[in-house]
């Protein structure tokens, strides 16, 4: 059982840990596509109430997850391959723009700063041995370049999107990733906006072309 917090049934956090944990489990293989998620089995597992297991599968639902039918409860969306690939090469897109308009705002506030704070954190990540951290360090990476490319909606799509990229195992490693982003990073330090933007889309679409050869 996952210990989620002090009163794991009464905060609304609890239930975003449990979202987490499936999404973290489904990188892992603790969850798998089409598995049924049965709430009583939820229930003790993390040590939460009914309503945190049903907001936490709500929340998965709103985010395409899991899908909920009236008397067979819920269960994981299958992806299949065709759908992953097309998922990145809407990642493609996203991220070249992410990243034309970053290189194109960096001096503006702390844009540098931030970019060299993400760019160390998947540094640091690409050493560990978890490879899940190495996941969050791509987020954070991609919310740094929407965030100085000062678009809102730009983030909050790369947000939703990394929920599925979250099923695609790494067909990079770490510390090919870790080498990719800092070739993107250079381009947009240099505020190149062409180049940044070649760069992040050769990134997602290398890792398309792994996809697809696998």
């Amino acid at each position: 059982m996952t210990d989620v917090s002090a009163e794991p049934d009464e905060t609304p956090s609890a239930a975003e840990i449990i979202v987490r944990d499936i999404l973290r489990g489904l990188y892992e293989g603790r969850y798998v596509s089409g598995q049924r998620l049965v709430e009583p089995d939820l229930i003790e597992r993390y040590g939460v109430s009914r309503s945190t297991v049903r907001e936490a599968i709500k929340r998965l639902a709103a985010q395409g997850v899991v899908e909920t039918r009236h008397q067979h409860g819920a269960r994981i969306l299958n992806v299949t391959r065709e759908e992953a690939l097309n998922i990145l090469s809407i990642a493609e897109l996203l991220v070249g723009l992410a990243a034309r308009q970053a290189a194109e705002h960096i001096d503006e506030g702390d844009g540098r700063k931030a970019l060299q704070d993400a760019l160390d954190y998947v540094t640091e990540a690409a050493a560990a041995e978890d490879r899940f951290t190495f996941i969050q360090a791509r987020n954070r990476f991609h919310r740094a370049l929407a965030r100085i490319a000062r678009s809102r909606v730009l983030e909050q799509t790369l947000a939703n999107l990394h929920v599925h990229l979250v099923r695609n195992k790494l067909v990079m490693t770490p510390e090919e990733r870790a080498t990719s982003y800092r070739w993107i990073a250079d381009a947009v330090f240099a505020r190149d906006p062409e180049q940044a933007e070649a760069r992040a889309r050769a990134h997602v679409r290398a890792m398309s072309d792994k996809l697809g050869q696998g």
